[in-house]
């Protein structure tokens, strides 16, 4: 059954599609943090709470990114949902004011589940602060696509310290995610213009490589082929020809290969059963994201 006009529209705006992304993100960050400390995973109210929590604060900045583009989509004719007039400025701040609401709730119900709630609150509280700072700065300072790499890395230590203070293997693929995320970011910049002005950014969106130095079975190199293989089908489709160049293409299967990222660190973690459920996640995306625009 199709979704109403209306129920496409809100989704559209909250970008959906990409919401997989943040489930195998907080799956893999979680079960890594389990293996690295020895601990038992989080338990079924703490995997719905941490998952709602975080589902909600990535809709909250889609909604906001929106409502704070409005002025400069409607400048240059960006087709989004509200400057078409198919939601309104009122609407967004309602819903972003009770998606906030909801993720408070969601904080405070985990902070009495979790034996070390101060991390917790810690990492929420910075992501927070990255995705109101990405936001605020993302059209006035081209650097800014840092904050937007920071909002994952934050997203991975959040779900790392629903178990505890968030072990050193958490740290480095929560770093490595962020680096990712912005040099992808910094494509996403030019996608209005479909340019590609520099190949910084695709150096960038190879930091998941160096996971290569922790790898002890056949199944991370398995993962690893693929990755690299989707990453450069679509970069030889969709960027190598400055004549059908399609940035937008390029940047939403760069996002589909987000839970390859994930599958590669379940596999260092020798998590299987987890890293070939984000490897089926990533051959879904695709489809969903015909359905839901990803950017």
């Amino acid at each position: 059954m199709n979704p109403t006009p209306q129920l496409k529209t809100w989704m559209t705006v909250g970008r959906v599609s990409n919401l997989p992304t943040v489930w195998t993100n907080t799956l893999a960050a979680a079960l890594l943090a389990s293996s690295a400390g020895a601990l038992a995973p989080p338990s079924s109210l703490v995997w719905v709470l941490l998952l709602a929590l975080l589902s909600l604060l990535y809709l909250a900045g889609m909604l906001l990114n929106d409502l704070l583009d409005a002025d400069w989509d409607q400048q240059h004719d960006n087709p989004r949902p509200l400057t078409l007039g198919l939601v309104s400025r009122q609407q967004l701040r309602l819903a972003v004011g009770l998606l906030w609401l909801l993720a408070a709730a969601a904080t405070l119900g985990l902070t009495r589940l979790v034996e070390q709630p101060h991390w917790l609150l810690g990492s929420v509280t910075l992501l927070v602060a990255c995705i109101l700072g990405y936001n605020l700065l993302h059209k006035k300072y081209v650097h800014s696509v840092w904050l937007m790499g920071a909002c994952r890395s934050a997203l991975y230590l959040t779900a790392a310290a629903s178990l505890a203070m968030p072990a050193e293997p958490s740290w480095l693929c929560a770093l490595l995610l962020g680096i990712y995320i912005s040099g992808l970011t910094y494509l996403a910049r030019q996608e209005h213009l479909n340019q590609l002005l520099s190949r910084v950014p695709l150096l960038l969106m190879l930091s998941p490589l160096a996971l290569a130095g922790y790898a002890d079975n056949l199944w991370f190199w398995a993962v690893l082929a693929l990755w690299l293989g989707w990453l450069g089908w679509h970069y030889w489709r969709h960027l190598a020809d400055p004549h059908r160049r399609q940035v937008r293409a390029f940047i939403g299967a760069g996002l589909a290969a987000l839970p390859l990222f994930d599958a590669l660190v379940m596999a260092v973690a020798n998590q299987p059963l987890g890293s070939l459920l984000c490897v089926l996640v990533f051959l879904l995306l695709p489809y969903f994201q015909r359905w839901i625009k990803p950017t």
